[in-house]
């Protein structure tokens, strides 16, 4: 296996919204990725990989990426602008822009010499699979599709479990932000410590605390952008077979999520549940190789 490092413009910028509200500095459309390719001279079959909530190319897909190029695809990690090595505005999480980020991963991957060009897929795991899906319902040649983790209806996961009036307090507290933005063109950032304070993430980030990728502010409003976040609802678009997997224990995206992005998908489609698993528990030892075992397959059989 042979790891390279790679960059490319993204210029498939469909973030409007984002654009109008924020500086040139903003616009910086520079994406850097590493590409994992197999021995042999190929061409080879090529994934996307689409990481999580603020991470970064370096931080969990490598151990899924080290495993498929061993199986014999080609695997390509990137940051999102915003994060890692890419250009754009430090910290901004907008869907749609890493929606487009993905796109551009697609056609970056193509153009490479040793990939097949129409037989790529897409892999996205928590808020990346969120991401896959809708970069999937809107690429028709992409030949198939894996999300782990991930969610159906972002309003769902952040106000599921509040009463009535803490989600009013919230919606309150969104609009005022936005009225701040809107009056004044300033944000209220915090830390990814003072985001990720579920007790499975908190312990990522403890773990992690030391990587310099994960020293970064996101803004408040961040929220803002989960709460409309609904890939479930573009399931329909989606005409590739698709592989879910949930994690039994998993506090950050339920369950019950995974089995609602299964039942509303296309067929032919799977659901691998694995019952005691946690948020973070899918990138090491044995739940990383049954998954990764299963992936593989679902790419050996659609790509």
């Amino acid at each position: 296996m042979r790891i390279r490092a790679v960059e490319w413009n993204s210029d498939k910028d469909n973030a409007e919204e984002w654009s109008k509200d924020h500086d040139a500095a903003g616009h910086d459309h520079k994406v850097v990725g590493q590409l994992y390719v197999p021995e042999g001279t190929g061409p080879f079959a090529g994934i996307v990989l689409c990481h999580g909530f603020a991470g970064v190319k370096e931080l969990l897909p490598p151990a899924y990426a080290e495993r498929f190029a061993a199986a014999g695809f080609a695997a390509l990690t990137f940051d999102y602008r915003g994060f890692g090595g890419s250009g754009g505005e430090r910290g901004r999480i907008l869907p749609e822009q890493q929606v487009s980020d993905i796109l551009s991963a697609i056609e970056f991957l193509r153009s490479q010499p040793e990939i097949f060009a129409d037989r790529v897929a897409l892999w996205g795991t928590s808020l990346g699979g969120a991401n896959a899906v809708v970069a999937a319902s809107r690429e028709p040649g992409i030949k198939c599709l894996t999300v782990q983790l991930t969610f159906a209806d972002g309003e769902r996961v952040v106000t599921g479990k509040m009463s009535d009036q803490e989600k009013a307090k919230l919606l309150s507290t969104i609009q005022r932000l936005q009225d701040r933005r809107a009056k004044t063109g300033r944000e209220t950032m915090v830390s990814l410590a003072d985001v990720l304070t579920d007790p499975q993430s908190a312990a990522f980030y403890e773990r992690f605390a030391d990587h310099p990728a994960l020293d970064i502010e996101v803004p408040m409003l961040t929220v803002a952008e989960t709460l409309k976040y609904k890939p479930a609802a573009v399931l329909a678009d989606v005409k590739v077979p698709i592989l879910v997997v949930g994690a039994g224990k998993d506090s950050v995206n339920p369950p019950q999520e995974s089995v609602l992005l299964f039942q509303a998908a296309n067929e032919p489609k799977s659901l691998m549940m694995l019952d005691e698993a946690t948020h973070y528990e899918l990138y090491e030892g044995d739940y990383l190789d049954q998954v990764s075992t299963r992936q593989i397959e679902w790419f050996e059989q659609y790509l």
